[in-house]
């Protein structure tokens, strides 16, 4: 019986339902045409100027056409299948969610800055890129080595992914970045809290002396 609920346990169900919710409001945007996008995507002009709140976290599960949706899925299926598993379900949608809405907000901060009031986004990612982000502080101060993972390959898949962002149009790095800064601020932060965690633990079990020992 554990066995059994070990296995259900480790099943990344959060990472599986965000994908299902993407691509069904990306069958449902194929249906209706731009009905979704315009009441969704994310604007200081929507956002500040109409009030329109739910739309920082509506434009994080739309997108404009089926590579975009295939590109971020794909990293968001992948990324997910390692970290849930580590991070647990609820602190990896904390981290997914958060990390999203760090990125929303850098976004239309440099749109405020750039004079785009009107300029719309939509995308998961700057939440996928947060995910990077988590497995970058992971790879620094998790409490555990991760399988196949150094910080050295995350750097440059980090490097290479902005470097073609900003080689292309239409591209909110800005969300990226943004992403990616929360999401290894946040998993930094958690790294240090698990920690923590664990030295009062075996603290406890193994005394003042057990620092010396674990070495």
């Amino acid at each position: 019986m554990d066995r059994v609920y070990g296995r259900i346990k480790d099943v990344p169900y959060i990472t599986v339902i965000l994908v299902i919710m993407n691509v069904i409001l990306f069958l449902i945007c194929t249906f209706t045409g731009d009905l979704l996008y315009n009441i969704g995507e994310f604007s200081p002009a929507a956002f500040l100027g109409k009030h329109q709140l739910y739309r920082i976290v509506m434009a994080m599960f739309l997108h404009a056409d089926i590579s975009h949706l295939i590109n971020n899925m794909l990293l968001l299926a992948g990324l997910g299948a390692m970290l849930e598993k580590e991070t647990g379900h609820f602190r990896f949608f904390f981290l997914y969610i958060v990390s999203g809405l760090g990125g929303q907000a850098v976004s239309m901060a440099y749109k405020l800055y750039a004079n785009e009031w009107y300029v719309g986004s939509i995308g998961a990612s700057g939440a996928v890129f947060g995910l990077v982000g988590v497995l970058l502080a992971m790879s620094f101060a998790w409490t555990r080595e991760l399988e196949n993972v150094t910080w050295q390959r995350i750097v440059f898949v980090v490097v290479y992914s902005l470097y073609s962002g900003f080689q292309a149009k239409n591209i909110d790095n800005a969300a990226h970045m943004g992403g990616l800064a929360v999401g290894f601020l946040l998993a930094f932060g958690m790294c240090l809290l698990q920690r923590r965690r664990e030295d009062k633990r075996n603290k406890h079990v193994y005394g003042d002396g057990w620092e010396q020992r674990r070495w």
